[in-house]
């Protein structure tokens, strides 16, 4: 595996650009953080002709790309064995070649959506005493505790400090983070990472158990929509794996652009 430097970031680029939504992750961490500065790395593997894949590091978390369905999974697995890995995700069908070399973890199906636009026809209101707005870095605390006390997040906020420093990259990489407060209290959350000048990942969304039903999460997700579409990004991207949640998404604006992979 070859290691690349900031010299490498035009022919990273072009690589990745076919495929603009399943490369989101990989265009922004390296537009606004660059190729080999902390916490981004990443390395490719040369091929017969040009690369046979790329990965990128974030943190102790991996995503894995190539243009060939049939790279060398087997090499893609050795170099990730020999290093502390989070979690290894990418596109389903690339990921399904390399899962079997790691049969101790789970691999997780979501679907990948993308919106231009949000839905005129949806409302979104949050409803009478709840208040919408974006959060900034003095509601780190409030949205980690909302964050680790739900289930579905339980694997990713566990109580340890580099949480803090990956909830605040959110802010220092130029994303945006809407959160919904009732009665003064943070109730429903969602942010962006990975954000370009032409697009951002929306991700972290949650809603308290208790307070669920109400339309929170919706709210939040099509403020926090229209104001990175105000700031001139051309589309957003999400996962979800949750049908009744899809059919939300689908009434902002969101449609399915394929599946995405995650191995934990």
């Amino acid at each position: 595996m070859l290691r690349c430097t900031e010299t490498d970031r035009a022919v990273i680029l072009a690589y990745i650009a076919a495929e603009p939504e399943i490369n989101l992750f990989i265009y922004g961490d390296v537009e606004t953080v660059g190729v080999d500065k902390a916490p981004v790395q990443v390395w490719v593997e040369p091929g017969p002709e040009g690369w046979d894949f790329l990965i990128l590091q974030y943190f102790d978390s991996y995503i894995l790309y190539s243009q060939n369905l049939d790279y060398d999974a087997e090499a893609a697995a050795e170099f990730l064995r020999g290093r502390k890995v989070e979690g290894i995700s990418g596109k389903k069908e690339l990921l399904d070649r390399l899962a079997p070399y790691f049969p101790e973890k789970t691999c997780r199906l979501t679907y990948m959506s993308r919106c231009n636009a949000v839905d005129p026809a949806f409302g979104g209101k949050a409803g009478a005493g709840v208040q919408v707005r974006e959060l900034g870095p003095e509601d780190l605390d409030e949205t980690l505790d909302l964050l680790r006390g739900i289930e579905e997040f339980s694997q990713t906020y566990r109580g340890e400090e580099q949480e803090r420093e990956q909830l605040a990259q959110c802010w220092k990489c130029g994303g945006m983070m809407m959160g919904a407060f009732r009665n003064g209290r943070l109730v429903s959350t969602a942010q962006t990472t990975a954000a370009s000048s032409r697009s951002a990942m929306v991700v972290g969304v949650a809603t308290c158990p208790e307070e669920r039903g109400h339309g929170y999460a919706s709210a939040v997700v099509a403020e926090l929509c229209r104001r990175s579409f105000a700031q001139g990004r051309e589309f957003l991207c999400l996962f979800y794996d949750n049908p009744a949640a899809g059919r939300i998404y689908h009434r902002i604006g969101f449609s399915e652009v394929g599946g995405w992979s995650m191995m934990n």
